[in-house]
């Protein structure tokens, strides 16, 4: 939507990577604030999640290269035009889990352990950062006349103009968000478990940490209108209605994650299970909705992909998981 945040001269700041920045440094230290919950000492936040975002960024852009190689081999200079797009997410997942796992046994961590804490910030920043993407007009969904739709004018935008398309960015962060609210509750039943409490209380619900994240995302969603939707005839009962609905909505997400965590026990895994499972189920679903230019092929009558069959298979290792109350792949 406004792929260039700032131009003086000839330095211009990207949006996407201010939102980027901007991802990286909350979930920081949202995690390191609640580490000490999951046993995990802060000192080493910061190092972990650098290694594992340096992952991420190189993985999915070496998926994505590997999934059109034909397309690079006759133009390799493309190969570091990162700005233009290009990035396959499971690779991201993939080499951050191998860095991390080297990481964790490099300082004698338990691996399962590392995993819990940062997928609890890889959640967060994918909830901000994909506001980011949709600045950039990545990842743009297929034309609709859904009511939710937009539209792309800016000519420097990565989407496809001019035509009402599915925000699948937004989809994706506020989906992110939302499983924030849940895994944030499940940790807060634990505690409670701990101290052997059984009622929910509003204390409970109402955490400044936590509620400084719902500011962010209903800032920018209000941004959001602010900017694109000029155009909307009846802002004020989006103010009315849906920004108080979205408030409701998180609150009543993080009851039932608190309710979850006070029946399930917790067990070393349980939120990279959790991000597994809730990431797949999420990305599969999206990318039914997603403009099939930027997805790595069709496999199946043009409608599954790659990312569908993977998806999947982060879904059920997660569920598996969960059910099996151990992670996957452990004894």
């Amino acid at each position: 939507m406004y792929p260039i945040l700032l131009e003086i001269g000839r330095i211009k700041i990207y949006t996407y990577g201010v939102f980027i920045a901007f991802a990286f440094i909350i979930a920081a230290e949202y995690a390191a604030r609640v580490s000490r919950e999951l046993k995990f000492d802060p000192y080493y936040i910061l190092d972990i999640i650098i290694w594992m975002l340096i992952g991420g960024i190189l993985g999915t852009r070496i998926a994505y290269i590997i999934m059109n190689i034909k397309d690079y081999i006759q133009e390799p200079v493309k190969i570091l035009k990162i700005w233009e797009g290009g990035l396959a997410w499971y690779g991201g997942i993939i080499l951050s889990i191998i860095l991390g796992y080297i990481w964790s046994k490099k300082n004698k961590m338990r691996f399962l352990k590392v995993a819990d804490v940062v997928s609890l910030a890889v959640i967060l920043g994918l909830s901000i950062g994909r506001w980011g993407c949709f600045s950039a007009g990545c990842c743009y969904g297929k034309p609709t006349e859904f009511a939710l739709g937009v539209i792309f004018k800016n000519p420097l935008s990565l989407s496809i103009t001019g035509i009402k398309i599915h925000p699948t960015q937004i989809y994706e962060a506020l989906g992110m968000f939302f499983s924030f609210s849940f895994i944030r509750g499940m940790m807060i039943g634990w505690l409670k478990r701990e101290r052997e409490e059984t009622k929910i209380t509003k204390k409970d619900l109402f955490e400044l940490k936590t509620e400084i994240m719902l500011i962010i995302q209903i800032l920018l969603l209000r941004l959001y209108y602010m900017w694109y939707g000029k155009e909307i005839p009846f802002p004020h009962p989006i103010d009315l209605v849906f920004l108080p609905g979205f408030t409701l909505l998180h609150f009543g997400v993080k009851f039932l994650g608190i309710a979850y965590g006070l029946s399930k026990n917790y067990f070393e895994g349980i939120i990279f299970a959790m991000f597994f499972m809730l990431y797949g189920a999420l990305r599969f679903f999206l990318e039914f909705l997603r403009d099939p230019s930027g997805l790595s092929g069709f496999i199946v009558d043009k409608t599954i992909t790659a990312n569908h069959l993977v998806s999947f298979v982060f879904f059920l290792i997660g569920a598996y998981s969960l059910v099996r109350g151990k992670f996957a792949f452990t004894k």
